[in-house]
């Protein structure tokens, strides 16, 4: 069995994400909220203050292209990520 910490990236911590995704995440053995992204910087460092999340990108593009993180949580609505 792996013992790996899987590193996780949110992006989008509206109500939902902060109620549910976050706190049941961090509660997981084995994983690690590293990095979050938030519609607005000022609103991401107050989500990444709450949760002692280490990481607060500027743009979610960010946690995409982070190589050390393994898995992202997109806490986003869904007219958000449809294609255009």
């Amino acid at each position: 069995m792996n013992s790996k910490t899987i590193w996780v990236g949110v992006i989008g911590a509206g109500g939902n994400t902060r109620a549910r995704h976050i706190p049941g995440l961090q509660v997981l053995p084995g994983v690690e909220i590293v990095a979050v992204a938030n519609r607005t910087p000022r609103s991401g460092k107050r989500v990444a203050d709450e949760f002692a999340i280490p990481h607060l990108a500027d743009d979610w593009r960010a946690i995409i292209d982070d190589d050390g993180i393994d898995a992202v949580c997109i806490g986003t609505p869904g007219r958000i990520c449809t294609p255009r």
